[in-house]
């Protein structure tokens, strides 16, 4: 599963041009990926919920264990005692895990009446939403996912995880750290490169009426902002993706 779980992961990496050693995770949500892990927990769970509801033979219902009784409330919460394991290798074989996932996803879930919604409420809660490019199609493209996963040709990425030839998180400019903020809104050195993007961002600033702090100013170059329409966040993407272009920082290395 770990060798199956790595080939996904390089997909990733692959599909979005991050470096290895980027978080699995920050791969996965860029790309509105699960990870095989949860797609394993999602099938086990919807097969438990056709058992749950007579949609299989007898034989598959009758290992399930009886339902949990209470001592307050009158209303049924549909959860199951816990099987009895006396080894970690039979818990995680396929009733035991199976009752301990109804357990724990909740009445709510466990009440929803037809296999279709509740596959879509169970794909809601595992799936993680992807993060928007706004159909832009560039090269340049793997240096926003670079940044937006924390990993990159900037020092301060490379010395978190320690790569040999970056002894120092120090940028150049002897202003401190080269993170991803600093690359982007305070580096001395591309200050021609950051008038031309502000040049872009400044007017769809206004209209959103907010003057953002760097932090929020910085995800705002990554990512856009949700309550802008899909054309603007466009136009703030291709800004950035121009200015990570001009100041070839990232290409350096």
């Amino acid at each position: 599963m770990d060798r199956l779980e790595s080939l996904q992961y390089q997909a990733g990496l692959a599909v979005t041009g991050m470096w290895k050693g980027t978080n699995r995770d920050k791969v996965y949500e860029e790309l509105g990926w699960e990870s095989l892990n949860l797609r394993r927990y999602f099938r086990r769970l919807t097969v438990f919920y056709k058992i749950m509801n007579d949609m299989t033979p007898q034989y598959l219902v009758d290992p399930v264990t009886s339902p949990r009784t209470h001592l307050y409330g009158t209303s049924t919460t549909n959860d199951l005692y816990s099987m009895k394991c006396r080894t970690q290798r039979f818990k995680n074989t396929f009733f035991p895990d199976a009752i301990d996932s109804w357990n724990n996803i909740g009445p709510e879930l466990r009440k929803i009446e037809t296999l279709s919604l509740f596959k879509q409420k169970l794909v809601g809660i595992i799936k993680p939403e992807k993060k928007s490019i706004f159909n832009i199609h560039s090269p340049n493209l793997r240096h926003l996912f670079q940044l937006r996963g924390g990993l990159s040709a900037l020092k301060a990425h490379k010395h978190r995880h320690k790569f040999k030839d970056t002894p120092s998180d120090a940028c150049i400019c002897g202003n401190g750290p080269e993170s991803t903020l600093h690359f982007l809104l305070l580096c001395p050195l591309f200050k021609i490169s950051r008038e031309k993007l502000f040049e872009t961002i400044d007017p769809i600033l206004k209209n959103l009426n907010i003057v953002p702090d760097n932090a929020l100013l910085s995800k705002f170059l990554l990512y856009g902002n949700e309550n802008l329409n899909p054309l603007q966040n466009r136009s703030i993407l291709q800004a950035t993706l121009e200015y990570i272009q001009n100041t070839k920082r990232l290409s350096a290395e």
